[in-house]
């Protein structure tokens, strides 16, 4: 029996019957976060609620303490102290 290896055609015939898988490009979604009308009119609320009652707080405080009469709450203000240098600021 003579083998002189493997024929063309035989080749061809393999090259012809594989599947062809072709490589398709795939578009990657993006997240998004999208805000309610509501949502931005509730936020802008507490951004001014916050300022207005500070001025307020400021006052009755700044009041107080040229009476004599502001009390200080020590266990609150290291409380406060250490959540602001923990980075957990309120």
């Amino acid at each position: 029996m003579k083998i002189d290896g493997v024929k063309n055609n035989v080749v061809s015939f393999y090259k012809n019957n594989t599947p062809k898988t072709e490589l398709k490009a795939v578009a990657l979604k993006k997240d998004t976060i999208e805000l309610s009308t509501e949502g931005k009119s509730l936020s802008a609320l507490a951004l001014d609620s916050k300022t207005v009652n500070s001025e307020s707080k400021i006052e009755a405080v700044r009041n107080a303490v040229m009476q004599g009469t502001y009390k200080m709450d020590s266990k609150l203000t290291a409380t406060r102290m250490m959540d602001i240098m923990k980075g957990r600021d309120i």
